[in-house]
């Protein structure tokens, strides 16, 4: 679905040639984020605008992506790649642990509001180098010294709570981990719906939130596009 020009900037509106099939609806770029990942997981990617127009065209233009991606640093997980999209397609925003403060939600702001991105998508993965740090933090009842990892702080505690609900040790890493992983991409998609109600509620936002799993290369949903 096509972005109707009058939303756009004269400047977006030219920009939006680049990509004739830009998902314009918060359904559509989720849909169009699945559909890449399948792609990239069976190895059956298409690698979309790569091509020599769409350098050309972006360069004069501009960008119209159509989705933010609030990802984690790790280079096992380039969103580009693991949605298979191309140049102009995408307003990644990354830090180890994929959490949302400060000029990194300042950023996701102006992919939505200056860019008219209708989707944030919080992508979290399994082995993170950042979780697996803010878990160890917390057993050992220890401040971290990085930023990043203190505010993963709160999803470590709710994976201790729900281990030890389950009759589990609230101190294994590896049962902890896992559902630390988890816990962080919904309290991270929770902390920018609060951010965006009023675009949430006129459906024209939506903020989704999954985990990439290493071992198949699969984006799992977490939190889908209803809101609440």
């Amino acid at each position: 679905m096509l972005v109707p020009a009058l939303h756009l900037s004269r400047g977006q509106a030219h920009a939006a040639a680049c990509n004739p099939n830009r998902p314009g609806t918060p359904q559509d770029a989720f849909d169009t984020l699945l559909s890449g990942n399948a792609r990239w997981s069976t190895q059956h990617q298409e690698h979309p605008g790569e091509d020599t127009d769409r350098r050309v065209c972006v360069a004069k233009n501009g960008q119209t992506p159509f989705a933010a991606i609030l990802s984690c640093s790790d280079s096992r997980v380039p969103p580009e790649l693991i949605f298979d999209q191309g140049l102009g397609d995408l307003f990644v925003a990354r830090v180890a642990g994929n959490s949302a403060s400060g000029k990194l939600i300042e950023s996701l702001l102006f992919g939505t509001n200056n860019l008219g991105d209708p989707l944030i998508f919080v992508l979290g993965h399994s082995s993170c180098g950042a979780i697996n740090a803010a878990v160890a933090a917390v057993r050992r009842r220890q401040q971290h010294p990085f930023e990043f990892v203190e505010l993963i702080r709160p999803a470590v505690r709710t994976a201790r709570h729900k281990v030890k609900q389950g009759g589990g040790d609230p101190d294994d890493d590896t049962k902890v981990i896992p559902l630390a992983v988890d816990e962080n991409v919904i309290l991270n998609v929770n902390r920018l719906r609060k951010k965006y109600q009023a675009q949430i509620k006129a459906g024209t936002l939506a903020v989704a939130g999954g985990r990439y799993d290493l071992s198949n290369q699969e984006v799992t949903i977490l939190v889908g596009l209803a809101a609440g």
